[in-house]
């Protein structure tokens, strides 16, 4: 049946506007139901861990359909089916890492095997004459960030010590005007300090000698026993967690050439873990201190809910070409965090060690809103060549929490983060029964475009394994790499080099899927 392209375009139009107004109105219930840069991009970034055939294909799906991820991606994905299927998936996780800082190279690694897929859709025929032909609905579960990592970051910094951050703090918010050194003295450990921040940071260090008071009676300051630089320094990083989402879909097929659909997302992070910032002296040089070491542990751990709406359509326009595109609204996230710290300083061979309070706290997270747009070229019976091309402005992501002011924190992440684009290609080959499958990815950097901290690149292959007319097994394995920057605290004047990691990322993955 052909169809006059005046009417397609007018359906289309018509067809988004019904499924624009219905996520609008299931975004209702939801909104109605300390942190910074990093975090806002951490909890921004999906990198894709569903199914074994849109691993392989580079998670360029959007214009493909007939599988879970690419329902994730684009719900009208979904809109292919016309028979019920049920996948579930493994993987097994390679995360490598190495860390340079201040020419000094270490490694970290983790291994992990999880569960990143499960999914079941549900086709019915409604007519095979009508414009109406096929609707469906589904519901799955889709990996889509992990979280697990090990770092390892050692050298010799050469002129500060997070302690001078420390001290800098004390000077900048702790000194009253007019100050004199016996007011100073009565006032500093307890009333500021344990009212605030410091009370994890500043006051264990006090209690652990690695901030005393120096001088004459008549003129005390504060100071260190912590030599300014030369000393060995770094941070030991050991993460765990994942973010996922809990789909729930409906679509319906036109002609067969039109596809539509929408979804409710129900999105879950988790991540937990341990920071651990060392200093010590460098052996066979000269001090006029009693240092040895000192360390600084973190414990955290973050669980956020949230939900978004997805909407999106496929067009066949010929034979051989396939066109897509989909909106995903800002994802909005209640999260509850937990954090302790655990400060321990040897000086003069003898150690101290103060424990802070346990830290609740309450926040929303929004992530920003997605637009994705897909195409697809079918070559005959033999393969197919797709593209999927995302926008976002991680700049736009925001915190809030009722009894925290996070607008200075907002106003740091659109400064520093900015839009970026993301793009996948991916191939697959028929060749006498089984497919052949490979792909490649660009993540662009949440500084901005062109920006190179924090890109991905990823590449990726796969093979589809037939066991039955209605079974089969999909292999996949992805390679990914990464670069980031941070630094360990604020130096100021003092000066202090970032730490590079480099990441390298093996994923192998396996779904069975069952076709009834």
């Amino acid at each position: 049946m052909q169809l006059n392209s005046k009417v397609v375009f007018v359906f289309i139009l018509f067809t988004m506007k019904k499924i624009l107004t219905i996520a609008f109105v299931l975004l209702i219930p939801m909104a109605m139901f300390a942190q910074g840069v990093d975090d806002a991009s951490l909890y921004t970034q999906t990198f894709y861990q569903g199914t074994a055939k849109a691993l392989g294909m580079g998670n360029a799906m959007g214009a493909v359909g007939g599988d879970m991820t690419a329902v994730c991606i684009n719900p009208a994905g979904m809109g292919i089916y016309r028979s019920r299927e049920l996948t579930m998936s493994c993987n097994f996780l390679d995360n490598y890492s190495t860390s340079t800082y201040y020419g000094d190279k270490k490694d970290g690694n983790i291994f992990r095997f999880s569960i990143p897929n499960l999914g079941f859709v549900f086709a019915k025929e409604r007519s095979n004459y009508k414009a109406l032909r096929y609707t469906q609905f589904g519901f799955g579960l889709t990996r889509t960030n992990d979280f697990n990592m090990r770092t390892n970051a050692l050298g010799i910094n050469p002129s500060s010590s997070m302690v001078d951050n420390y001290l800098n703090q004390i000077r900048n918010d702790y000194y009253p005007e007019g100050y004199n050194g016996e007011l100073y003295t009565s006032m500093f450990p307890t009333s500021l300090l344990e009212e605030n921040a410091s009370a994890y940071t500043i006051l264990p260090a006090w209690r652990t000698y690695l901030i005393d008071l120096f001088g004459p009676e008549n003129n005390r300051y504060y100071s260190s026993p912590v030599p300014q630089g030369n000393i060995w320094q770094g941070q030991e990083c050991d993460f765990k967690g994942r973010s996922e989402s809990w789909t729930f879909a409906g679509s319906a097929n036109f002609f067969d050439k039109l596809f539509i659909g929408i979804s409710v997302d129900l999105a879950h992070i988790k991540r937990f873990g341990t920071k651990v910032f060392s200093e010590s002296r460098v052996e066979g040089t000269e001090t006029e201190t009693d240092f040895n070491q000192w360390s600084f542990t973190e414990d955290l751990s973050s669980t956020g809910w949230g939900g978004n709406a997805k909407v999106g359509f496929i067009y066949h326009a010929t034979p051989w070409f396939r066109f897509g595109a989909a909106f995903h609204s800002p994802t909005l996230y209640a999260f509850s965090e937990k954090w302790q710290t655990t400060t321990e300083a040897e000086i003069n061979y003898e150690v101290k060690k103060s424990l802070s309070p346990d830290a609740n706290y309450e926040y929303t997270f929004i992530s920003p809103l997605k637009c994705v747009g897909s195409l697809a070229f079918v070559i005959g019976q033999q393969g197919m060549i797709s593209l999927d091309v995302e926008y976002l402005n991680y700049g736009a992501a925001r915190f809030r929490a009722s009894d925290f002011d996070y607008s200075p924190t907002n106003e740091s992440i659109k400064e520093n983060l900015g839009h970026t684009a993301n793009f996948r290609l991916g191939t697959e080959w028929y060749l006498g029964g089984t497919y052949l499958r490979f792909g490649t990815a660009y993540y662009g950097s949440p500084f901005g475009l062109g920006q190179a901290g924090g890109s991905v690149k990823k590449a990726s292959c796969g093979i589809s394994v037939p066991v039955s007319a209605r079974t089969s097994f999909d292999f996949a394995y992805e390679l990914s790499h990464g670069r980031t920057f941070n630094t360990l605290y604020d130096a100021g004047d003092l000066g202090i080099e970032s730490v590079t990691h480099s990441h390298y990322r093996h994923l192998l993955l396996t779904t069975m899927k069952i076709r009834f």
